[in-house]
């Protein structure tokens, strides 16, 4: 439901809380924190847009969703490497990578995306 939805949402907020004060995590936190921000500042918890983002919160983010296209959920089973590939270049009904992602990190992944492939292989639990 919506408040179970907001909840979980807040994952981000909760990381960042229990990282931000380490000396030597501060990239952790941030990656935490805005790991589901969107490019055109749609996204949550602080709807930053673009270059406000961080670069490292940024290239997360692209490999979380990868991740999770690759993966079976509970609510969906795991795409092959090149449906993932075609839904972060060319988009679906949930994502719009014009929207969602750093442009320039969307042309990188295009041309590496084999290498995401193998990574994603050989560290598959």
């Amino acid at each position: 439901d919506p408040a179970e939805r907001e909840e979980i949402n807040r994952h981000s907020e909760y990381g960042w809380l229990i990282l931000k004060d380490h000396p030597r995590l501060g990239m952790a936190a941030e990656i935490a924190h805005c790991h589901h921000e969107k490019w055109d500042g749609t996204g949550y918890p602080r709807r930053l847009a673009g270059e406000d983002i961080p670069l490292s919160a940024r290239i997360v983010q692209l490999a979380d969703i990868y991740d999770a296209l690759r993966s079976a959920r509970p609510y969906k089973p795991a795409f092959t490497h090149e449906h993932a590939v075609r839904i972060l270049t060319v988009g679906d009904d949930r994502i719009r990578p014009e929207r969602d992602f750093d442009p320039r990190l969307t042309a990188v992944f295009a041309r590496h995306h084999e290498e995401f492939n193998g990574i994603w292989t050989r560290l598959v639990d």
